[in-house]
């Protein structure tokens, strides 16, 4: 898979969960579509976003999931649920 944006997430991280905006450090913002759920506790973790289909995969994690790049307002703060 082709890596599309390697940085990291600002603030904390707090897993994976459907709907989640995840801000990188970059700029960019990535907003979860993928029905994955894992519950970890990250500061400021590395990333890598994949394109095949759009997958983020944060340092410290087992999973991948399935992201869409957001734009516009809801960013709900670093790793909010």
């Amino acid at each position: 898979m082709k890596v599309v944006v390697e940085s990291h997430i600002q603030g904390t991280f707090l897993g994976y969960a459907r709907g989640v905006v995840h801000r990188l450090d970059d700029g960019s913002e990535w907003e979860q579509t993928g029905n994955t759920q894992e519950f970890v506790y990250r500061e400021r973790p590395g990333c890598r976003v994949y394109r095949d289909r759009l997958w983020i995969d944060v340092e410290g994690t087992s999973a991948v999931a399935e992201v869409r790049r957001h734009i516009g307002r809801g960013w709900a703060g670093p790793g909010a649920f």
